[in-house]
């Protein structure tokens, strides 16, 4: 056994890399105790192991190099305790943040498989759907540059993470009236779906009620390429004795977050019905 090693002997003792003790040689964080006066070699001393691995666990738990300096300036067990009680908290933030994307990126999951087994497409369905509440900014959309700066605001005001990815909660708001009157190409108003748990200022607010619903899928942009869908579904009311009872929904189902290619572009028309 002895006392003085070289940085490889250190490294290898620790787990850590020779360019990790050379950095953190470098920024004063550890440095080795002893300098040969004659060859200038630097040695570490077995008796700095703890300090080496007291900071490779603060690494562990998330500490930058400035905090962990912070840690060994002038340590004391108040002083010690204090900053892994903050480090703590932080870690539980992160845990929680941690725990709510795995939460929306396995209900993306589940929900581009379940497109992946739809087999209805350009069909009418008719659906019973529970009540939504819809998070809109009320602004009306006329391009596909409004469109995108509107979805920029409508993300920014959202809480949670990862909204928008890979989800059918996105889409616009098409005015009964301009369903009833074949008026298929004016502006309408974009909105995201909002979860349960989202809290939405009333200004911003809009409930869509529980009900039956006529439903049909295509593929093309936003805003182009529904008057021939929309135009199905009012002739398909209209033979069937149906009725509109409110503003419909465009839903996004799988949009350029996911895909590349414009073939793969879905989206689904809802339209809120009931027997005339």
């Amino acid at each position: 056994m002895k006392e003085r090693l070289t940085i490889s002997e250190m490294a290898k003792l620790r787990g850590v890399t020779t360019e990790t003790l050379r950095h953190y040689d470098r920024i004063d964080l550890f440095k080795p105790k002893y300098v040969d006066s004659q060859t200038g070699y630097r040695y570490y001393s077995i008796f700095q192991y703890e300090i080496l691995g007291t900071i490779k666990e603060l690494r562990q738990i998330g500490m930058s190099t400035e905090e962990i300096k912070q840690y060994f300036n002038q340590r004391n067990f108040k002083k010690s305790r204090d900053i892994l009680k903050a480090k703590h908290v932080e870690l539980v933030s992160k845990l929680k943040e941690l725990s709510e994307l795995e939460e929306n990126i396995q209900e993306k999951i589940a929900y581009l498989d379940s497109v992946l087994s739809e087999e209805s497409f350009q069909e009418i369905t008719l659906r019973e759907i529970k009540s939504r509440k819809l998070f809109t900014l009320n602004e009306q959309i006329n391009t596909n540059l409004e469109l995108c700066y509107s979805i920029i605001r409508l993300e920014t005001l959202l809480t949670e993470k990862a909204p928008i990815l890979a989800s059918n909660r996105l889409g616009i708001i098409i005015k009964e009236a301009d369903i009833n009157d074949r008026r298929f190409k004016d502006p309408s108003v974009i909105f995201v779906v909002a979860k349960n748990n989202e809290q939405i200022p009333e200004k911003y607010l809009k409930i869509i009620p529980e009900g039956l619903f006529a439903c049909i899928r295509y593929n093309g942009e936003l805003l182009r390429n529904r008057s021939k869908s929309l135009n199905k579904i009012c002739t398909y009311l209209d033979e069937k004795g149906y009725r509109i009872t409110g503003d419909a929904l465009q839903i996004m189902l799988v949009d350029i977050t996911v895909t590349d290619n414009p073939n793969e572009v879905m989206f689904e028309i809802q339209v809120p019905i009931q027997k005339a």
